[in-house]
């Protein structure tokens, strides 16, 4: 599956080259039929800086060797137009309609952007990638599939094999946290407070280069360094994931459509799918809209989770609760420390401002308002309504 996490993405259409990122639209970013999806990361070590590269042709005509690929260094956002970068894409790894790469350079006295355009040679549509280049990236290492390709997702699967990897040649640790992370407060919510981290139930240690195989669902945080606020972590769930196929995993997103005594209704059916269809059945007044709000609303849970998993799944998170109800954006900016959501249908407009952490060096948190309440509310009846 496809996720992107710390790479950022837009496809620009025919635009030119020489722009400055802050005038690009990036909705394309969340876009599940975009023909070209891409997922990134950056990672430091010691002395350098390397940025993975996964992307995947998905329109089905075109292949990989029909995209044209270009670089450049730029020192802002609003920068038009950087120095080239020069890249060897010969080393890059081509599987199918899958390319990978590893692109590296020395740590910076001063962070800069990376941006990368890729440009379908067939359509003439281009998707424009950036990322930061910073001495103190917090981000210190990687894993790889049992092929030995990057993991691109911040999900990994039960019972699975990976390879630990790093450019710093330390020991990790590795640091078991089993409790789930609460769903995100509405957007008009007063501010909660954001998830605290308990001590972690388990703790053991790796080598770069050894094998990790999760056999418990979970968050996994790996440090080479516990005293200080880098690493990276990856949250463990069942084969089905990003989907959901069980009762148990069905319930908890319906908390944001269902009232109070229906979402207990929901809670105390436990694995019983029929209490469970009643309930559903019960808001939606008819077992066609039944079906229509189920596929729809858990297709989104769905795309949720493969765009914003973070620590805590992807609906869970600001950016994956606003995608769950209102929808992929029509407009989507980024500068610097925030993103920007447009809708133009409600004149509505989201501001995540990023708030990393050593769990997540991506992780953004919505500014929240009472203006929202109205557009809320309404959109939740309409899901009641299978309007969607």
């Amino acid at each position: 599956m496809r996720v992107i996490v710390f790479l950022l993405a837009v496809a620009t259409g025919t635009a030119g080259w020489a722009q400055p990122l802050t005038g690009l639209n990036f909705n394309d970013w969340y876009d599940p039929q975009s023909t070209l999806q891409a997922h990134g990361r950056v990672v430091r070590s010691e002395a350098q800086v390397r940025v993975w590269l996964k992307w995947t042709n998905t329109g089905g005509a075109f292949t990989i060797q029909q995209y044209e690929v270009a670089a450049e260094r730029r020192d802002s956002y609003t920068q038009r137009q950087g120095v080239p970068v020069p890249f060897d894409s010969t080393q890059w790894i081509t599987q199918g309609e899958t390319r990978y790469a590893s692109l590296v350079f020395d740590k910076p006295e001063k962070p800069w952007l990376l941006v990368m355009r890729f440009k379908n040679k067939g359509t003439q549509k281009s998707w424009t990638f950036f990322y930061p280049i910073e001495a103190s990236y917090p981000v210190d290492g990687w894993l790889e599939d049992e092929k030995g390709a990057w993991v691109s997702d911040r999900f990994l699967t039960v019972g699975k094999t990976y390879t630990l990897k790093n450019d710093l040649n330390k020991p990790v640790a590795v640091s078991y946290y089993q409790a789930p992370f609460k769903p995100a407060y509405p957007p008009f919510a007063e501010q909660g407070k954001s998830d605290q981290f308990l001590f972690y139930d388990s703790l053991f240690f790796l080598q770069p280069g050894d094998l990790f195989k999760p056999f418990q669902e979970g968050l996994y945080l790996f440090q080479t360094d516990t005293t200080a606020a880098t690493g990276f972590s990856y949250l463990v769930r069942n084969r089905s994931y990003p989907k959901y196929t069980t009762i148990q995993g069905l319930k908890e997103p319906m908390i944001f459509v269902t009232t109070s005594e229906e979402y207990s209704q929901i809670e105390a059916a436990g694995e019983e799918k029929a209490k469970f269809d009643k309930v559903v059945l019960d808001f939606t007044r008819d077992k066609e809209r039944a079906k229509i709000f189920m596929r729809n609303y858990f297709r989104r849970v769905e795309l949720a989770n493969l765009y914003f998993t973070s620590y805590k799944e992807g609906w869970k998170t600001d950016r994956g609760m606003v995608y769950l109800i209102f929808g992929p954006p029509d407009e989507v900016s980024r500068n610097g420390g925030n993103e920007v959501w447009y809708y133009r249908a409600s004149s509505a407009r989201y501001t995540f401002v990023k708030v990393g952490s050593v769990y997540d060096a991506n992780n953004f948190v919505l500014l929240r308002d009472n203006r929202f309440a109205e557009d809320w509310y309404s959109t939740i009846d309409l899901w009641r309504k299978s309007r969607f």
